[in-house]
């Protein structure tokens, strides 16, 4: 091998080397909850990282349900409210610093800047039976659990964090994780009442 060849071999391997010290790992794992009514209302997330550039996410009125059922943003992140149902909706939240879009017709859309962390009940005056959930997150490291209770937070910076769970009815504790740049780690959670 030429030593321009071992130079680049060297140089490439150097680079390698970088970028998988730069990405971050992955956070796998499932949420076990008694009863397993609420589990599909469960969000994970990683405290002690600051929030990534503000997003907007949407949330939609089909049918007389929002869609989907829980969102998961981060503070600071706005989200717009879609009305696709053939009649008016009222979005409103009596949660964190509480707010109210008023009534809007069907192709209509209002949006809403979170600011504050935590769960925030969405419902509609003009139809009560309607209830979703928007969970503010400090970060955008959070995911919704799928409905065996699965998850995955992905790009995770390396380090040590407090994983935390939270569900519309249930409590679960809070676990240390320590994230490896390019490795996956699986940690498991349960809540209940």
């Amino acid at each position: 091998m030429t030593s321009l060849a071992r130079s680049l071999v060297v140089a490439a391997l150097a680079v390698a080397a970088s970028t998988a010290a730069a990405e971050g790992g992955t956070i796998t794992g499932k949420v076990e909850s008694t009863p397993a009514k609420f589990l599909e209302e469960t969000v994970v997330y990683l405290k002690g990282l600051k929030p990534a550039a503000p997003q907007t996410r949407s949330i939609d009125q089909k049918g007389m349900t929002f869609i989907p059922h829980l969102l998961v943003v981060s503070k600071g992140d706005t989200v717009k409210f879609l009305n696709h149902d053939s009649v008016d909706h009222n979005v409103y939240s009596p949660d964190g610093e509480g707010y109210t879009l008023g009534t809007f017709k069907h192709d209509q859309e209002r949006s809403y800047t979170f600011q504050q962390e935590g769960a925030y009940s969405q419902l509609c005056s003009l139809h009560p039976e309607m209830l979703a959930f928007i969970f503010v997150a400090p970060s955008g490291y959070a995911a919704a659990v799928d409905k065996k209770g699965a998850f995955t937070i992905a790009n995770v910076p390396p380090g040590t964090y407090q994983l935390a769970v939270w569900n519309s009815h249930l409590k679960g504790a809070d676990k240390g994780v320590t994230v490896v740049a390019g490795q996956t780690v699986t940690q498991n959670l349960v809540v209940k009442r």
